[in-house]
């Protein structure tokens, strides 16, 4: 056990000895002091970038054309009865002279028949029309003369009424006569009757013999009376009989006045049926005008045919009539070339068009051939012709007019077609105007637009060597919009202001000290940045 406790304190001794010195050496030992090892600044050429304003440039080449070509040939059959006396190969004849005309005389003599029809189925027309407002006129008549037999008709049965209430009243007295007179005529049958009684009576003197006196004066009294009313009866009845007369008249006037309705209504739907007619034979004869009047058209517009004038200034390149041929339909005459402009459709391939458009990136353009005029307004783009293999250096102005409408399949370029307005006029010296198949060198510039743009060289597999304000190396990747000759446009990764290394660097170490020995602008005049077509 004491042999234990002594070896724990040797071994406590000993550690508390090597702490004791660790304490001691540090608390003595001197600090590091370190050496710098800084690379040396590498000499470098600077460029500021900034936005500077550019004009991208192609070149094209294509032959120059006419603008536009007549191929005329003949619209009607005929004998050539007059041919223009400059009417040959590269002659020149002014617009709307007359170069050729074919016999018109068959043609005026089917014109005159056409028009005579024309004229005589308007006489029938207007014939027509006056008969129309003839036969109104008499149904408005008829239709009055209706009316007025219709209220005839009434009055005549307002004047019927009375008569027959009249006739009637007789009728009803006579029944009332002749009822009296039954009764009058019994009453003197019953007075004889007592008168021979009485008689009797008186011959034996059984009575007074005037008893049958007064009743032989009352026997002539009803005789008398009995005769009296047969004389009535008989004036009623002739009154009656005047009566069925008058019922008689008024019947036959009231037949005939339904009559006149009845001839009234009949002429009314004869004059109705007419105009109904009418409608018809005006379309036939409408039919009949339109149809002369076609053919006068055309007529005319054969006669017309028959003189060819010349549309354009221009000149004559094939020609395949003289006097005294006969032509027909679809016979070619001659061709000729507008003067007044040319065409050159020059080849460019897809590339280079990119770059004419640079300017319009993030817009929307519609290359629709409805809006392809808009198009050519909004692209603005300049164009100059100049002719190829000919020591002249004239230049003529041209306007860009369309695009190609699809991209070549061989050379895989897309044409564009640029006009030369009037390359006849002003032709200076022995220099020559754009004739027809020259081959000419097209020059097509866009507008003018403001862009960063750095020499070629600067740029290293898509990136850039920049100093930054500490004037170490920064190595920036950037975006390319154009690339042409020896300067290229950029679309991202610079900002102006920056410093551009113009210089090889090698090597090339991130972060690495730069100094400056040259600085100037990239550009301080437009840039032009051109490239080739396909020739």
């Amino acid at each position: 056990m004491k042999k234990f406790f002594k070896n724990f304190l040797m071994f406590a001794l000993m550690i508390a000895l090597g702490v004791g010195v660790m304490v001691f050496l540090k608390k003595t030992k001197q600090p590091l002091v370190h050496q710098a090892n800084e690379m040396t600044a590498r000499p470098v050429e600077l460029i500021t970038v900034t936005k500077q304003a550019f004009e991208a440039s192609v070149v094209a080449y294509g032959n120059v054309e006419p603008a536009s070509t007549l191929q005329a040939k003949s619209q009607v059959n005929g004998k050539v009865s007059f041919v223009h006396p400059k009417l040959k190969v590269g002659g020149s004849i002014a617009e709307g002279e007359v170069v050729v005309e074919v016999d018109p005389e068959d043609y005026q003599t089917s014109l005159t028949q056409s028009q005579a029809d024309l004229a005589a189925a308007n006489s029938q027309l207007s014939q027509l029309n006056q008969e129309e407002r003839n036969v109104r006129q008499a149904l408005v008549v008829a239709e009055e003369n209706l009316k007025v037999a219709q209220a005839n008709l009434g009055n005549v049965r307002r004047q019927d009424e009375p008569v027959r209430k009249n006739t009637d009243y007789i009728q009803k007295n006579l029944n009332l006569a002749r009822q009296n007179l039954q009764i009058t005529q019994q009453n003197l049958a019953l007075a004889k009757k007592e008168q021979a009684r009485l008689q009797k009576l008186a011959q034996q003197r059984l009575i007074a013999l005037s008893q049958a006196e007064s009743q032989q004066q009352q026997v002539l009294q009803l005789e008398q009376q009995v005769v009296n009313q047969q004389q009535a009866i008989v004036q009623m009845e002739q009154q009656l009989s005047q009566q069925d007369q008058s019922e008689a008249k008024q019947d036959q006037s009231v037949l005939q006045q339904q009559q006149a309705i009845l001839q009234q209504q009949q002429q009314v739907t004869e004059l109705q049926g007419q105009l109904k007619t009418f409608e018809s034979r005006r379309a036939n004869i409408n039919a009949q005008v339109k149809r002369v009047e076609q053919q006068v058209k055309g007529q005319k517009t054969n006669l017309g045919r028959t003189k060819i004038t010349m549309p354009f200034s221009g000149r004559l390149s094939a020609v395949h009539v003289e006097v005294g041929s006969v032509v027909a339909v679809g016979t070619s005459l001659f061709e000729a070339d507008n003067n007044q402009g040319v065409e050159i459709r020059a080849e460019l391939p897809v590339q280079h068009l990119k770059s004419l458009l640079a300017s319009f990136n993030g817009r929307h353009l519609d290359y629709s051939a409805a809006n392809m005029a808009i198009l050519m307004q909004t692209l603005n783009l300049k164009a100059k012709v100049r002719i190829l293999g000919v020591d002249q250096q004239t230049e003529y102005l041209a306007r860009v007019d369309r695009l190609a409408e699809a991209v070549d399949l061989v050379s895989r370029t897309i044409g564009v077609v640029v006009v030369v307005d009037h390359p006849y006029e002003k032709v200076a010296g022995q220099e020559l105007p754009l004739l027809k198949g020259m081959y000419v060198e097209v020059i097509l510039s866009a507008i003018q637009a403001d862009a960063i743009v750095i020499p070629r060289k600067t740029v290293h597999q898509g990136r850039v060597y920049l100093m930054n304000a500490e004037q170490r190396l920064e190595i920036r990747s950037i975006t390319i919009q154009n690339q042409e000759g020896d300067h290229v446009v950029i679309a991202s990764g610079l900002q102006g202001g920056e410093q551009l290394i113009v210089n090889d660097l090698i090597p090339v170490i991130p972060n690495m000290p730069l100094r400056a020995v040259s600085q100037a602008l990239a550009n301080d005049k437009p840039l032009t940045l051109k490239s080739e077509g396909v020739q």
